[in-house]
């Protein structure tokens, strides 16, 4: 069963984002388990051996999700991933997403 992003909790959604993000995460550094296991439950997420990683379906809804809602997240390595992997290649990067200045 694979979740919309409608039917996920406000915890999921975080852990979907640090999963996407950071990749396969400890249980230690996990930010809920309760969002986790609302992952794992819906087929986005898979937990063994002390460790959490998106499923192809989490990483698909993560790539998927919207660039708005994820540009007005307090943390923004999201948006900037879900940007840079949906950028063509050769594109030119603004100088608001690199922090560089654009030449």
């Amino acid at each position: 069963m694979i979740a919309s992003k409608l039917e996920l909790s406000p915890c999921a959604v975080s852990v979907l984002g640090q999963l996407f993000v950071e990749g396969p995460t400890s249980d230690n550094n996990i930010m809920s388990r309760a969002g986790r296991c609302d992952l794992v439950s819906a087929g986005l997420a898979f937990h063994e051996a002390g460790l959490s990683s998106l499923t192809p379906d989490g990483v698909r809804l993560a790539m998927e999700w919207d660039l708005c809602s994820l540009y007005a997240r307090r943390d923004r390595r999201w948006y900037l991933k879900v940007r840079a992997n949906a950028r063509p290649e050769g594109a030119a990067v603004s100088h608001s997403e690199s922090g560089a200045a654009v030449r």
